[in-house]
């Protein structure tokens, strides 16, 4: 995976760091998601970041060069945690439906379990990086885990044939929209309810 960095708004460089610490890193990426789950991230800065923290303002432009900086890497790590279910999930034996039903479990159970995590996808587009808006990277990573499952059921017959890319994609920013707007009506729909609408959506326009 390319190494991505959101682009500085300031001409502050960062300083190399001998022996980085993960456990300060983490400390600040923890300290960020919280804030971000109770403000928002536009109105977050970095000096409420390291109060919450518990460390210094020179210690964290040690480790990261900006908020911009330390968002991409909380979207990074909780893209690639996603990812790695959504792959679990359809390298099992099953039709192309059966395993598709799975990944849709992992995504909404994933979802679910890291509500505050999931709120990170709303600013998203907010952020330029070095491979371009940092929505469409997420989107593209995740992605990449649903099209081998797509190219089978082609291949199988399965599924009507459609520029796998497309078609990856397309689920993709599916699930990641009904997934928010279950988040946010839990009161009115169940998990079932958004899964199966999903499935159901997905195998009528695919059906061969």
């Amino acid at each position: 995976m390319k190494h991505i960095k959101a682009i500085p708004s300031i001409g502050r460089q960062r300083r190399q760091l001998r022996t980085p610490n993960p456990l300060v890193r983490q400390q600040f990426i923890s300290a960020a998601a919280e804030l971000i789950h109770d403000e928002g991230f536009q109105a977050l800065r970095v000096e409420e970041i390291v109060e919450r923290a518990g460390l210094s303002i020179g210690t964290f432009y040690l480790y990261f060069q900006s908020k911009d900086d330390l968002f991409v890497s909380l979207v990074i790590d909780y893209t690639d945690r996603l990812k790695r279910r959504l792959e679990e999930a359809v390298s099992a034996e099953g039709t192309m439906m059966e395993r598709l039903a799975r990944a849709l479990d992992a995504y909404l159970d994933f979802v679910k379990a890291s509500e505050r995590g999931f709120l990170y996808y709303h600013d998203l587009g907010n952020v330029e990086t070095t491979v371009g808006p940092l929505s469409s990277w997420a989107c593209d990573h995740s992605a990449t885990a649903l099209r081998p499952l797509l190219e089978e059921g082609m291949a199988r017959g399965e599924i009507k044939s459609a520029d796998p890319d497309l078609l990856a994609q397309t689920l993709v920013g599916l699930t990641q929209h009904m997934a928010g707007y279950w988040l946010h009506h839990q009161e009115s729909y169940t998990r079932e309810q958004v899964k199966a609408f999903l499935l159901n959506f997905v195998g009528g326009g695919l059906g061969a």
